[in-house]
């Protein structure tokens, strides 16, 4: 298991300040894990319960938001507060594999009445980052599974839709139906410019968080 670094480790940085991605890997923690406890320190909080702003306390650490990604002072590194949060959260990491994952969903979905096409089983790599097809009546999902901590790009988002209509050409009798894709996820994982994508969708990309 990763340790926090010793104070006289060095990585790269601009000489006032660190952004989160670095803390994090500086911290050799998952970004997510770190806002989680910047939000627990009440360093950072929740603005329309998705996006991360700076909160008072933070701003006392140096926090400032610049292009969607908060600023600190690079003394945060030697924060000592921070410092056992991150070995208090290391200890208490919880990991979430793929495969029994997709078991979950896969038996939700069988359970609701869907016919379920494990379609990752059967492509293998070739895929195309779909894991499930499921189909009710008219209605058809592209599912994609994830357990990870990185959020979903808008460049990820806009891939998969055009995966979409290469599974429609390989799978023409799909043609007929009604087809969506579909996220679940153990996590919100959606950038803001990918949530912002999806909000204007018109219902043909969804997500749903299954724990």
């Amino acid at each position: 298991m990763s340790t926090v670094p010793e104070q006289n480790n060095q990585i790269i940085i601009s000489p006032n300040t660190i952004s989160t991605t670095q803390i994090s890997q500086y911290f050799d923690i998952e970004i997510r894990k770190l806002n989680k406890i910047f939000l627990e320190l009440k360093w950072i909080k929740r603005k329309y319960f998705l996006w991360l702003i700076t909160t008072d306390l933070g701003k006392e650490k140096g926090a400032i938001k610049e292009n969607r990604e908060i600023q600190w002072d690079r003394e945060i590194l030697g924060d000592r507060e921070l410092i056992l949060a991150v070995k208090s959260s290391k200890n208490d990491t919880v990991y979430i594999d793929l495969p029994s994952y997709k078991l979950q969903v896969q038996t939700k979905y069988q359970d609701q009445g869907y016919v379920v096409w494990d379609y990752s089983k059967e492509k293998g790599e070739y895929n195309k980052n779909i894991h499930f097809v499921v189909k009710q009546e008219k209605d058809v999902f592209l599912i994609q599974c994830k357990t990870d901590e990185e959020d979903i790009t808008l460049d990820e988002l806009i891939n998969f839709l055009e995966n979409k209509q290469i599974f429609i050409q390989e799978n023409p009798i799909f043609s007929i139906y009604n087809i969506k894709i579909k996220y679940i996820m153990s996590n919100f994982s959606l950038s803001e410019e990918a949530f912002a994508y999806l909000q204007k969708s018109n219902g043909s990309i969804s997500y749903e968080l299954l724990k």
